[in-house]
């Protein structure tokens, strides 16, 4: 089984990208073909709402999201999105890369091509937010789902954590590991 991370946070081995190497840690040690890209690092052109992939299936655009994105998540077989929040959403490198899974969307609701047959994808969203507001996390929780279920994958479940700004407050946490480990044995 293949496990795709898809880091968003843009700052280097931040919070997020500490939760996304303890998730993936706790996976390749199950045994899973584990696979982490970063959000910041893909040359992604943002949608255009052109429509091409509503006729055709197929972006327009040839850059890192049809070239690497893609075919990374239509192989996985469980995706974990790791992200901060950036105004109660996720950042925009992350977000531009959601918001070409138009392309999956389109194949399987106006196309109705069935690519994920059989399959039983899963999702998890792990994210952090500095502050402590009961409504902090709907945002990504809500966008996740939605992303999700355009690329055939079944929200699994999420893991948020408030009150966490400063770089490096992840790996403190008293209940993170365990955490973690508990959400891996899921799988």
């Amino acid at each position: 089984m293949r496990v795709l991370g898809i880091n968003g946070s843009p700052r280097h081995k931040g919070n997020s990208h500490f939760l996304t190497s303890l998730f993936m840690e706790e996976m390749k040690a199950k045994g899973y073909d584990t696979k982490v890209l970063d959000a910041v690092k893909l040359k992604i052109n943002p949608c255009i709402g052109c429509g091409n992939c509503e006729t055709k299936g197929v972006c327009i655009f040839k850059d890192d999201f049809t070239q690497v994105f893609l075919p990374a998540i239509i192989e996985a077989d469980i995706v974990v999105i790791s992200s901060p929040i950036y105004f109660y959403a996720f950042p925009a490198a992350l977000k531009a890369l959601i918001d070409r899974i138009q392309v999956l969307w389109s194949r399987k609701y106006r196309l109705k091509m069935d690519e994920f047959k059989d399959r039983n994808r899963k999702g998890v969203l792990l994210a952090v937010g500095a502050t402590r507001g009961k409504d902090l996390f709907d945002g990504l929780k809500l966008t996740a789902k939605y992303f999700f279920d355009a690329a055939d994958i079944h929200y699994e479940t999420e893991l948020c954590y408030r009150g966490i700004d400063e770089k490096g407050e992840m790996e403190k946490h008293p209940t993170v590991h365990e955490d973690i480990k508990l959400l891996a044995d899921r799988f």
